[in-house]
């Protein structure tokens, strides 16, 4: 009884039993055993494919099936391979991505945006946030978006900019994104890391840093992009961009000879006249803001006058229609029209004609009014909106013109002076004050009131605007409003 206990013998019977079974079988005839031999093992390897979500070969099976019905256009059967291993347990994100991008195939946006939407804020799966981005924001201007659809749009590109920190691109749009929702500080670094790569983004990067008050950032910023477009410059004299980049950067830290020095050497450098014909109105612009520069300055002279109109001359010859150039033609001229000096009269003279025809037109014209010649002015303000016929200043003096003559119609210098307004994006008080004088020649007293406060904003306006807000205010029986602006416009008249 006690083998049955002992394992030794336990094995030496399952070796015995083993042996005996082996040379019972008939060696002989195994070959009419061999297909089904085959056949179990085949049945075997297949269930276990079947039966396990293991097998990579069955994922690949999948997929290709998945993609061949995509590129079909099939997504039906799409829908069902994706369903199918959804209800099999992968909840993966790849499989829930391509199962919302199915559905957005199938004209299902809505389903397919919440499904996004839950991958890119619960999972952080960059490539649903990438998908959102570009089917909900791609194309929109900031103004289209309403105040939620700006904040998720935010939340998205911090996501992608923090998930695939390489991408200049997502890194520009999300520095676009930050300015434009006025978060200035914010868009500095992320304007600054993208310089290294294109350094005129760094000029971008010290003027939001300028903005915020930080003047020392500002400035050295500035001077790293001007020191990397410089030597990239130096490189490559002949590439436009950088010759471009370089005065920009110049004119950023105030040092306009040396933008128009740079310029100027470009210019003669370039091969293709379209690359000179862009350096020649960068030369018009780097002028032009120049001299406002010198007009900023609290005490400008009579030596710094001449200067400009000499400046002003250089800038015709580079760009004869730089809009900049010919508007500050057009103020200087008006502003030098009493000078008796025969250097400032024979300068000015010579940028009338230098001008285009409408711009001189306008100069003569707007000259005529300001020494009272209504016809005169009329007749030159016409000529120049025949030229320039979306020019609002144009438009605004040719609507004081009509409208100061005795036999003026100032119904059509009223639809003058309202074209004027709608053409600028941020009307002047000059353009209300033309509006607001027409309206009170109309006797619409009310009308004039709002047009004629806005005027007193500038002071060469504020004493004829006090002296018609002082007749309106009594016209409909407003005394003491009256009085008020009366003494202002006596106070200011006995200053002058």
């Amino acid at each position: 009884m006690i083998q049955y206990l002992n394992p030794i013998q336990w094995m030496r019977w399952f070796g015995q039993f083993v042996y005996f079974w082996a040379i019972s079988i008939p060696w002989k005839n195994i070959s009419h055993g061999i297909p089904a031999i085959l056949l179990c093992a085949a049945l075997a390897t297949l269930g276990f494919f079947a039966f396990t979500d293991g097998g990579s070969w069955r994922r690949n099976l999948i997929k290709e099936e998945l993609s061949n019905a995509v590129l079909s256009e099939d997504f039906e059967t799409a829908d069902l391979l994706l369903r199918r291993q959804l209800e099999g347990g992968d909840q993966t994100a790849e499989t829930l991505f391509a199962y919302a991008e199915n559905l957005d195939r199938q004209e299902k946006a809505d389903e397919a945006i919440t499904m996004m939407r839950q991958l890119a804020f619960e999972r952080r799966n960059d490539a649903a946030a990438m998908w959102l981005v570009r089917k909900l924001y791609e194309g929109k201007s900031w103004q289209e978006l309403k105040t939620d659809d700006r904040r998720e749009f935010g939340k998205l590109l911090a996501l992608l900019n923090q998930s695939r920190p390489d991408n200049l691109g997502i890194k520009q749009l999300y520095a676009n994104y930050l300015i434009a929702d006025e978060r200035y500080s914010s868009a500095i670094p992320h304007l600054v890391e993208l310089a290294e790569r294109a350094p005129g983004l760094g000029l971008q990067a010290a003027a939001l840093a300028k903005r915020v008050g930080e003047d020392e950032m500002s400035s050295r910023l500035a001077n790293t992009t001007l020191e990397r477009l410089s030597k990239r410059h130096e490189e490559e004299p002949a590439n436009p961009g950088l010759a471009l980049g370089v005065s920009q950067a110049h004119v950023f830290l105030d040092q306009h000879d040396q933008a128009v020095r740079t310029l100027a050497d470009s210019i003669d450098r370039m091969k293709k006249p379209e690359h000179r014909q862009a350096l020649r109105q960068a030369m018009g612009d780097t002028l032009a803001a120049w001299i406002n520069k010198i007009e900023s300055e609290p005490n400008e002279t009579a030596t710094d006058q001449l200067r400009i109109l000499k400046m002003l001359q250089v800038a015709l010859q580079y760009a004869p229609n730089n809009p900049r150039v010919l508007t500050l033609v057009a103020n200087q001229v008006l502003q030098t029209i009493e000078s008796d000096e025969e250097e400032v009269i024979s300068i000015r003279n010579a940028l009338v004609k230098g001008s285009s025809p409408g711009i001189a037109h306008f100069v003569r014209g707007t000259a005529a009014l300001v020494q009272g010649r209504t016809e005169t002015a009329e007749k030159h303000l016409k000529l120049a909106s025949s030229h320039l016929p979306n020019s609002a200043a144009i438009l605004n003096n040719l609507a004081v013109a009509l409208s100061q003559r005795e036999d003026g119609d100032l119904e059509h210098a009223l639809q003058l002076s309202e074209q004027a307004i709608a053409t600028v994006d941020r009307p002047g008080p000059y353009f209300y004050e033309t509006r607001g004088q027409i309206l009170y020649r109309m006797e619409r007293y009310l009308d004039a009131i709002p047009d004629l406060e806005r005027a007193l904003a500038a002071d060469a306006l504020a004493a004829n605007a006090h002296q018609t807000l002082a007749n309106c205010y009594a016209e409909i029986d407003e005394p003491e409003l009256s009085q008020d602006h009366q003494e202002a416009a006596d106070r200011l008249q006995s200053d002058n």
